[in-house]
């Protein structure tokens, strides 16, 4: 059985922020000269390797059978394309709105834990949620004259990882963390070249439209720069994993899931340093309802005894 040790746990989780951060920055800077179907297939390839690299380390067995074959089919996809959006949005949108943008994800879950898995969800959350959504419509700022759509993924994307999310709470009574994250892996790498190869034969690779071109432009093996990066970001993604698996393995999710939150903190600081973005202050008081929003819906579940949003790993 496990020791809680709360403080280990929010090192790791913020240990685990931390490295994310290091990879959504890395993916943004090869998204000018890359396909994001080819950041994520070697990606999940380079996560694979490490991966059975540390369990076979650990003594730990790969267990790849699934009692839930079709959820698990439709979690892999589901969360596949819902990093695939959030990566469209990170390419084209300010950093730090794109990050707190997908923070909608503990109110999607919340919602849809309610609805699918018959959770108690009391007025007081119910009204948290409408005033984080509030937040995002700050943030969004809707208007008849200009709406930025790019804004939209980012929330596809947290509606996608909510989806999965409730899905891992069913299957998660067969499937350990790291088969469901294996899954995850191997899908993407034999979606991604399909994808693509679909893609060229129907001419997408040369379409105007910078999302389409984003998806299926050629892959590229010139820049010894970029397929070092892509590296990182595969290592970064298997260090992260460990990181927060642990956090929530070690610590109470009511304490460790607000210090998740760091990823926000570092996404306007790489922001400005890196790109020189800046935040309105429209969207500031967007991105800190969200934050409160999000952070009182754990609050919430510890006085109700709940473990609705987060029990398993993020990304």
């Amino acid at each position: 059985m496990t020791r809680e040790n709360n403080v280990l746990s929010i090192i790791y989780i913020l240990l685990g922020m931390t490295v994310f951060s290091v990879q959504d920055t890395l993916v943004r800077l090869v998204s000018e000269d890359i396909s994001i179907l080819q950041v994520l297939f070697f990606r999940s390839t380079i996560a694979i390797i490490l991966i059975t690299l540390f369990l076979r380390f650990t003594n730990q067995k790969i267990e790849l059978k699934t009692g839930y074959p079709i959820l698990t089919t439709l979690r892999t996809i589901i969360f596949i394309f819902a990093f695939l959006f959030y990566y469209i949005g990170l390419a084209n949108l300010s950093f730090a709105i794109a990050t707190a943008l997908f923070f909608t994800a503990p109110f999607f879950i919340t919602i849809l834990s309610s609805i699918f898995l018959k959770e108690k969800v009391g007025l007081i959350r119910w009204s948290i949620i409408i005033f984080g959504f509030l937040g995002v419509l700050l943030i969004v700022d809707p208007s008849l004259e200009e709406v930025n759509y790019y804004m939209i993924y980012p929330i596809l994307c947290a509606l996608g990882y909510a989806i999965s999310m409730i899905i891992i709470k069913v299957t998660s009574d067969s499937d350990n963390v790291y088969t469901q994250a294996i899954h995850v892996y191997l899908m993407t790498i034999f979606l991604c070249p399909i994808m693509t190869l679909i893609g060229f034969q129907i001419g997408l690779q040369n379409d105007s439209n910078d999302v389409i071109q984003f998806m299926f432009r050629y892959w590229s093996f010139d820049s010894h720069v970029s397929q070092i990066m892509l590296l990182i970001i595969g290592i970064c993604v298997v260090f992260g994993f460990i990181f927060i698996f642990n956090a929530y393995r070690l610590g109470k999710p009511y304490v460790v899931a607000p210090f998740e939150y760091v990823l926000l903190l570092w996404s306007v600081s790489i922001g400005w340093l890196v790109w020189d973005e800046t935040i309105s202050l429209q969207s500031w008081i967007g991105m800190g309802i969200i934050v409160v929003a999000g952070i009182f819906i754990f609050y919430r579940e510890k006085v109700n005894d709940q473990e609705i949003t987060v029990d398993q790993p993020l990304r």
